[in-house]
């Protein structure tokens, strides 16, 4: 792991975790092998920070969400929650850590119970983890409401009489009922009109600022992470390829896919020209690429065995930027 997961205001610490679901053998996967969603991520999140996971759909970035949510079991690689190995909860540690890790999912309208209304919506985990009832349930579940910017007066509606950015706003009101750490933030905005991501973004931002949150960003909109990351990973097929603070993965990018993520970023001046784009479809992850599993789009690709054949290593090229690329040299100091 980079130097980021061994200081001591690291929150989470990720390595080397992996994914493989156990293959079905239909017409697709013929063979029934193993595909590999996953395939050994290391990262860290510091306290009070966003990390953000970038990548093209079917990269794997959700799936790492969904494992250290716990909705996965890893195949290998351990998670570390303030220093602690996450496998070994149990009991109270277990409840404690699921209290202490929330998540915002991508779809407003199917996040929320239709059949609730916004009191037991929010309420239910004050119930279950705090044993909250009646008016004290109330007043905490109005004073949610009101940090997120919604009037108290709508817990007692259902979720079908609010728009989709007001949904979003309740989804977020529900993460922070139990007083996180943690929040894993899963294309929070995707599922919204242009003009309503803005606000659901500042707002996010805002509550890190009043709360100390620390937040886990899933997104492929680069605008978004831009705009409310502090380090950036980038995953293609499994593997992290890129990880770097926000300034120096927007300002020198080093891997070729970033930088063929960043070129296809529209530009609002028509004048600034185009970057080097990738074309081909995304590796399989049932069957990946030999070697650097990017090398069949690499535009720089030189049809080279190591590039074919050898994996390449993930290392740290700049002082907190790594990369895994066989053309990108370290830096000489």
């Amino acid at each position: 792991m980079s130097r980021e997961g061994s200081l001591a205001d690291q929150l989470l610490e990720v390595e080397g975790l992996a994914k493989h679901f156990r293959g079905g053998g239909n017409w697709i996967n013929r063979g029934g092998d193993s595909i590999r969603a996953v395939d050994g991520v290391s990262f860290s999140v510091g306290e009070g920070e966003t990390f953000a996971l970038v990548g093209e759909s079917g990269c794997g970035k959700t799936t790492v969400a969904k494992m250290i949510l716990l909705l996965e079991r890893p195949t290998w690689g351990t998670i570390k929650f303030q220093g602690e190995d996450v496998s070994r909860f149990r009991g109270s540690g277990l409840r404690e850590y699921k209290r202490l890790v929330q998540a915002v999912f991508q779809d407003p309208y199917s996040s929320l119970n239709p059949r609730m209304q916004v009191l037991d919506i929010i309420g239910e985990p004050l119930r279950v983890h705090q044993k909250l009832r009646g008016r004290n349930l109330r007043m905490r579940v109005g004073e949610l409401l009101e940090n997120v910017g919604l009037n108290p007066v709508t817990a007692t509606f259902f979720p079908h009489q609010f728009s989709g950015g007001q949904r979003q706003r309740i989804a977020i009101a529900r993460a922070l009922a139990l007083r996180p750490n943690l929040i894993v933030l899963d294309e929070p905005v995707s599922g919204l009109d242009v003009s309503i991501r803005a606000q659901i973004l500042n707002l996010l931002v805002q509550l890190q600022r009043d709360l100390g949150l620390s937040y886990l960003l899933i997104s492929h909109d680069l605008a978004i992470v831009e705009h409310m990351s502090h380090r950036v990973g980038v995953m293609y097929v499994g593997k992290m390829v890129e990880l770097a603070t926000r300034d120096e993965f927007y300002g020198n990018t080093l891997h070729p896919y970033s930088n063929a993520l960043l070129a296809s970023v529209p530009q609002p001046d028509p004048d600034i020209p185009m970057g080097t784009t990738i074309t081909g479809e995304v590796a399989s992850p049932i069957n990946p690429p030999s070697g650097c599993r990017f090398h069949t789009r690499c535009p720089i690709y030189l049809e080279t065995d190591m590039c074919r054949e050898v994996e390449p290593e993930w290392r740290e090229v700049l002082t907190d930027h790594l990369t895994a690329c066989h053309k990108v040299e370290p830096a000489v100091v």
